[in-house]
């Protein structure tokens, strides 16, 4: 039997006016998601709930103070429960009450799941607002391998579809049900107060190559590429900007910094803009003399002190050869002859023929250095300890073992490294794998 549309609506009508004049038929309660500004009610406000239409997409709920039976958007309420079932959803949103945000990018992806290659279940607009529902644990994106600073929330947007955020490009602010006018001026208010707080703290602050924070977070620091001479910095004293890279180093004269869009500046009289990211991370843009522009990514170490950091790490790999020299510093093998670790990082071998020329070159003498440089994939760690770098008098090639101290002595195998440049940065990416066909030597103390 088919209802006729119209009917249908008179009928809800009628039911709806039964319902205003009435105090009973509470269906259950439900949570306010979303401020009601017509109304003045607060989101994480548990209401009776009167009736549902499907058909008018509404619920009817009755105002927390005065009783009045009124309609609200069916995304704008929970599902009705019962009264305690409500009231501890409303505590689990409680600690975002009055919580919103915005998208401070175009596209900000809402995901179904906390990672980031969950399915998309909406794109923000920029400036879009959502509305901060409860945080969740989840896996932070990543940019150039280093975790972007934020967390997961559960958001909802004002068309009702709910799903998963990460904070990193999102804007967060108070708006309450009562004020909405002067608290959308106030959000204003705060956002050029913020844009101004950011170049002014990007004046202050040198800044490094991103691909630092991810030597730091993994503990590698790799030195040829690690220091304090790549970095991006404006000197207000004598209005000089200059940025160096691997295979960059610039520097112009400028005058003074013009906001160009949110969060974007012109450096100006120079061929420079910049993007904020956040205050920890900023993107320079550089257009060349033939027009061709290219972007780098910078970040803020913080309170680490980078030469403390290359400090630190070469100490690292001093107390590492001298933990194998004093372990020794002799190490014999029957069938691959005898190394002495010695002080400076000095070496000897002798009886090595069986590892010639497929290990060692045929022209190495029995003397040379060696040098703690490359790391262990994080695959290969519960195997070896580290990887040691062979140069022989004779041959300029490097030869790399993996080492892995025993009770009695040492065990070593070769491994090949593999160098990649990255074109962006102007780094040299080296990775250190085992050969499928390695040999594993043991040399006794």
């Amino acid at each position: 039997m088919k209802f006729n549309l119209k009917f249908s609506g008179i009928f809800f009508a009628l039911i709806l006016s039964i319902l205003l004049s009435s105090c009973s038929g509470i269906i259950g309660y439900g949570v306010l998601l979303w401020n009601d500004n017509e109304h003045k009610i607060s989101d994480g406000t548990v209401v009776p709930v009167y009736l549902k239409s499907n058909i008018s997409k509404v619920y009817v709920i009755a105002l927390p103070d005065t009783k009045e039976k009124v309609e609200v958007p069916l995304w704008q309420l929970s599902a009705p429960e019962k009264k305690s079932r409500a009231n501890k959803l409303a505590a689990k949103y409680a600690e975002y009450k009055n919580t919103y945000a915005k998208s401070a990018i175009d596209g900000l992806p809402i995901r179904a799941d906390k990672v980031n290659t969950s399915k998309q279940v909406y794109r923000l607009r920029k400036n879009e607002t959502v509305k901060i529902m409860y945080k969740g644990k989840g896996v932070a994106p990543q940019n150039g391998g280093v975790p972007l600073e934020g967390e997961w929330l559960h958001v909802l947007t004002s068309g009702g579809t709910e799903g998963w955020c990460f904070s990193y490009n999102l804007r967060p602010y108070t708006m309450l049900a009562d004020d909405v006018e002067n608290q959308n001026q106030a959000v204003a208010e705060t956002d050029e107060e913020e844009a101004d707080t950011l170049i002014e703290g990007i004046l202050n602050t040198v800044w490094y190559p991103e691909y630092y924070g991810s030597m730091i977070s993994k503990k590698q620091i790799d030195l040829n590429f690690f220091n304090t001479t790549f970095k991006f910095a404006i000197d207000e004293n004598n209005s000089l900007v200059t940025m160096a890279l691997p295979e960059m180093e610039l520097e112009f004269a400028y005058k003074g910094v013009t906001k160009t869009e949110e969060k974007e500046y012109d450096i100006n009289e120079t061929p420079l803009q910049l993007t904020v990211r956040n205050k920890k991370s900023i993107v320079v843009k550089y257009t060349d003399e033939k027009g061709m522009p290219a972007s780098y990514n910078f970040i803020s170490l913080g309170d680490k002190n980078p030469d403390q950091i290359i400090a630190e790490e070469v100490k690292r790999r001093q107390n590492e050869y001298k933990m194998i020299s004093s372990f020794g510093p002799d190490f014999k093998s029957g069938n691959y002859g005898k190394i002495s670790f010695n002080d400076g990082n000095e070496i000897t071998w002798s009886g090595f023929n069986k590892l010639v020329p497929s290990v060692i070159p045929a022209k190495a003498k029995g003397r040379g250095f060696v040098e703690i440089k490359y790391f262990v994939p994080s695959e290969l760690k519960s195997a070896w300890d580290g990887v040691l770098t062979f140069v022989f008098e004779g041959s300029n090639k490097e030869i790399n073992f993996f080492y892995k101290k025993e009770e009695n002595g040492i065990r070593l195998t070769a491994g090949n490294v593999l160098k990649r440049f990255d074109s962006k940065t102007g780094r040299e990416i080296s990775t250190v794998s085992l050969p499928s066909n390695s040999i594993v030597m043991f040399f006794q103390k």
